[in-house]
């Protein structure tokens, strides 16, 4: 074996502990109000597998994702506190919603933060309660691999997505969509759901149009 080979392989299984620990103190956050997420299947199938670029940049992703919960304990604040953590969110990705978002936001609301490109930089609390999936499958794959809903139902999403990252919708509003099924596809226990989109809103950084955040509702099927 070549000393570059060695090297690269030294350097993976340090980026492999490095996700195992942030992902096990993230758990045991979670944990700690109640919520039982599991941060990896042992042996890391998904993690280990990507290119070293892509770890890195999932590690960057699951340590912002600790230190957002870490601070918002060190300040006197639950995790699951909805308004605290998602503005503390927005703080540290450096984004800012339209005004109107929080007379929108309720403690039920699951909410995600995306970029224009559709990828998730923030997740609340309230977003595990309707997932069973790893955070090492959460962070691994892409939103679109893990869950399903039918097309009809994406596209009509997609379009109402398209008219705020356009920029045609400059405030937060209640898209009137049919509240519809989306199943997990990956994990094993594989939940059901019907989901309700609540609200989209526009958010902004240096006041330019960054990306979006969505307001959800959901409700299990029986598993």
């Amino acid at each position: 074996m070549s000393a570059n080979s060695i090297k690269i392989s030294s350097d993976n299984n340090t980026l492999q502990e490095e996700f195992k620990s942030i992902a096990l103190n993230i758990s045991a956050m979670l944990k700690g109000e109640g919520k039982t997420v599991r941060p990896f299947v042992e042996g890391l199938p998904h993690f280990s597998k990507l290119p070293t670029e892509k770890k890195l940049h999932i590690i960057q992703q699951v340590r912002f994702y600790q230190e957002l919960c870490q601070g918002q304990l060190n300040d006197g604040y639950k995790i699951s506190d909805s308004p605290t953590f998602t503005w503390r969110a927005f703080r540290h990705l450096g984004l800012a919603p339209c005004k109107d978002f929080f007379s929108f936001l309720t403690q039920d609301d699951i909410v995600e933060i995306y970029s224009k490109d559709q990828i998730q930089l923030f997740r609340n609390f309230t977003f595990f309660d309707f997932c069973s999936y790893t955070l090492e499958e959460l962070y691994t794959f892409e939103w679109w691999n893990l869950f399903q809903r039918e097309e009809k139902h994406t596209q009509m999403i997609l379009d109402e997505v398209a008219k705020v990252i356009s920029g045609e919708i400059q405030s937060a509003y209640e898209p009137g969509l049919p509240t519809h099924e989306l199943r997990e596809i990956r994990s094993a226990e594989r939940y059901s759901m019907t989901m309700s989109l609540r609200c989209l809103a526009p958010v902004y950084k240096n006041k330019q149009l960054e990306g979006l955040v969505v307001l959800e509702r959901a409700r299990f099927l029986n598993n």
